[in-house]
């Protein structure tokens, strides 16, 4: 039995689109695990995202049995997705702003650009990790070879990112060659049982963040927040949801490429109801969205847009994190996940801080010794956890 699941490196097959995977056997594997990584999310990102290459591995054992799969994103990173002088400050001049924007090149990306958390590979589970890992990355260093020989070099592989319960297995990458990069961290709710109601959820707070919370929702309470999920939706939004985003996005010191209006309708026509997607809007112009992918017990934010001449006179930011709580309350879950960045603010709204990890490997001696020193310099921020709740709900 334990041969039948070993993962056969002969049997590996590789593929350059979604619609070209034996979708029985991908299915056999993905089943209902994780939405990221089903054939239909998958195409969705494929045709919304011509810009980017997609590879796709199945594994199977020396049986050909189906026992693995895995998903990589082949990303074009130039000086248009990096804000030059926010990330030299943020890496103390280790890499001169010149070399920062004459960055062109590719970087391949075990998993997701636009999701985080373990979205690159999934396996049986009576394949046994240490096999998994080890497969993965022989695959990786095939696929590798494979796009070298076409003449489409890769600068870095990456796999992207994994969560504490994973950092054991994921070290194998590290002794391996990779480099271990500690990313800013995740920003995640626990929502008690106890709460039915989004009222249940403020009940919990003390005084002082309660107050905030109130005070956020009569600021918010002129704002018109309405499902983005109708073909006229789409006709009448998609440029002012495009600017939104990459409005946002243009702060940012980097970014993994960028999706599109396009894109986004076109998850939320395959996803449904599992696909949360709201605009924001004052006297009839969009001025925010945000969308989140639900799956098992997690509401997983994901993008949001936003218009911030108008953030600060109706605390949009923050009212689009009391929407996701209020959502994954009304839908059950246990967790809700709001991601990197402003986790100040995000603590404010209860949620705590999961580390990350993800490896990068460096294709060539040149590019190795240029980023090297700048991934060593790349540290979660720092920020203030504040504990909004009464308590005894940290007892």
């Amino acid at each position: 039995m334990k041969e039948e699941y070993n993962v056969c490196a002969q049997h590996t097959v590789f593929y350059s689109s979604i619609t070209h995977v034996t979708q029985a056997d991908w299915d056999t594997i993905v089943g209902d695990q994780n939405p990221y990584l089903t054939k239909a999310y998958l195409l969705a990102l494929e045709q919304g995202l011509g810009h980017m290459q997609f590879r796709y591995i199945q594994f199977y054992s020396a049986a050909k049995k189906p026992v693995g799969i895995a998903y990589c994103q082949i990303v074009p990173i130039t000086s248009k997705e990096i804000n030059i002088d926010a990330l030299s400050e943020k890496i103390g001049g280790v890499l001169p702003k010149s070399l920062l924007g004459s960055i062109d090149l590719n970087v391949m990306i075990c998993g997701n650009a636009f999701a985080t958390g373990e979205n690159g590979f999934i396996f049986s589970d009576k394949v046994d990790d240490t096999n998994a890992y080890q497969s993965v990355y022989t695959a990786l260093d095939e696929l590798h070879l494979r796009e070298k020989k076409a003449d489409h070099k890769i600068a870095i592989t990456m796999m992207k990112e994994f969560w504490p319960s994973s950092f054991a297995n994921a070290e194998y990458f590290k002794q391996n060659g990779c480099s271990e990069v500690n990313i800013d961290v995740n920003m995640i709710l626990t929502l008690d049982s106890s709460w039915a109601t989004f009222d249940d959820y403020l009940g919990a707070m003390n005084s002082k963040f309660r107050t905030k919370a109130k005070q956020v929702l009569k600021k918010s309470s002129p704002i018109q927040v309405l499902d983005l999920n109708t073909t006229e939706d789409k006709e009448r939004s998609l440029s002012d949801v495009d600017h939104l985003y990459n409005t946002l996005l243009d702060r940012a010191n980097f970014s993994f490429g960028r999706l599109n209006a396009k894109t986004l309708f076109g998850l939320k026509e395959t996803l449904q109801e599992n696909f949360y997607f709201k605009g924001y809007y004052i006297d009839n112009k969009l001025i925010g969205f945000s969308t989140a992918t639900l799956f098992d017990d997690v509401l997983d934010g994901n993008f949001i847009g936003l218009d911030y001449d108008y953030n600060y006179e109706y605390a949009v930011y923050q009212r689009m994190l009391y929407d996701f709580i209020k959502h994954g309350i009304e839908r059950g879950v246990k967790y809700v996940k709001i991601g990197r960045t402003a986790e100040e603010i995000k603590s404010g709204v209860g949620a705590e801080p999961v580390e990350m990890k993800f490896y990068a490997k460096h294709r060539n001696k040149v590019t190795n010794a240029i980023l090297k020193p700048f991934v060593q310099k790349l540290q979660p921020s720092e920020f203030e956890l504040r504990k909004p709740f009464k308590a005894e709900h940290y007892i």
